[in-house]
Parts: structure tokens; sequence; C-alpha cells
């Protein structure tokens, strides 16, 4: 009788037990997919550096249109809701001279310096996109610089008055940009 017992409930035990780790198998399933960022498609790399555009899915993300003029575009919707007004806002591309929508280089830190030296930082969203919150106030002109995780930096030397990044570092560079910002050079 005990045999009987012991091995019904050994049974009964490796029954919870499987449902429990197919449980914790589905949830942490759940989760990662949950995390997937499914708002850009591949493409080939002589179109996008990065080998990934975005797929213009959802307006309303912050991961949306890398390399497009985020200030410009907010004070077009004038919908502070659901468009902030940024005064600073850019983003980090893989090439200097790569295509709007092209997903940018995640994880970069944008520094600006206002003119009386107080420093802020900003941190690249995974398409390479960063803002400031609109209430947040620098003193103009600045300077601003990029830092990897490493630590490794690229500074921008002249000061300039106008957050609006992408006015500038357009895939073709404008008033003296060169182009796009880009991550700095590994150390």
């Amino acid at each position: 009788m005990q045999r009987a017992l012991a091995k019904h409930f050994g049974d009964a035990r490796a029954v919870i037990e499987l449902q429990l780790a197919a449980s914790l198998a589905l949830s942490a399933a759940l989760t990662l997919a949950c995390q997937v960022d499914t708002k850009f498609v591949e493409v080939p790399a002589s179109v996008c550096s990065s080998g990934e555009i975005w797929a213009f899915q959802d307006k309303d993300n912050p991961r949306m249109n890398p390399g497009r003029s985020c200030v410009q575009c907010h004070a077009e919707e004038n919908d502070p809701a659901q468009a902030p007004l940024y005064v600073f806002a850019g983003t980090v591309m893989h090439a200097e001279h790569e295509g709007d929508d092209c997903r940018g280089v995640g994880g970069m830190t944008v520094i600006v310096t206002g003119a009386d030296g107080a420093e802020v930082e900003m941190q690249g969203n995974s398409a390479g996109n960063f803002w400031l919150a609109p209430e947040t106030e620098v003193l103009m002109p600045y300077t601003a610089r990029i830092v990897d995780r490493a630590g490794n930096e690229r500074v921008q030397q002249n000061p300039v008055d106008n957050g609006d990044c992408a006015s500038c570092h357009t895939q073709a560079g404008a008033n003296g940009a060169a182009g796009r910002l880009i991550p700095p050079a590994a150390g």
C-alpha cells in the first residue's frame, strides 16, 4: 500500500513539476516576445547600414522615424499629449550618410553642455533616438558629445544654438554639419 501511495504521489509530483516548468517557460517566452522590437524590418546593407528600417507600424512610438527631425515634427503635430514639444532631440546613426528611417545605434549617451557649463544627459533608445524632456532648459549656445558604453567619445567642438539635431545632421549634412550624428570610434 505504501509503495502504491508513493508511486501515486511521485507521479502527481512529476505532473505538477512538469506543469510548473511549462508555465515558467511560457512566461519567459511571453516576456521575451514583448521585448522584441518588431517596428523594424530587415533590408539590405546597401539600403541601411544597420540592415533594418522602420516599418511605419506605430506612429506613437519613441523608436519611430530615426534620422528625421523630431523637434520639427512634434511642433507640427502641436499635440503635447501625443507629441511632446521637444527642444533637443535627434538620432545617432550607423553611418554619416545614412538615409531617414534606418535604425540608428542604440545605447549611446548624448551629453549637452550649456553655455553656463551645466551638463544634461540623454540616453538613446534601441533605434538611436534621444530627446530631452521639454521642461529641461539648456543655456544656449551649447556643445555636445556622444559617449558609447565603453566610454569612447565623439565631441562637437563648435557651440551651436539649435537643439533640433536633425536639422543639420541630415543624410547630406546641412549648415556646416558633414552628415549624421555617428557613434565615437572605438578606442
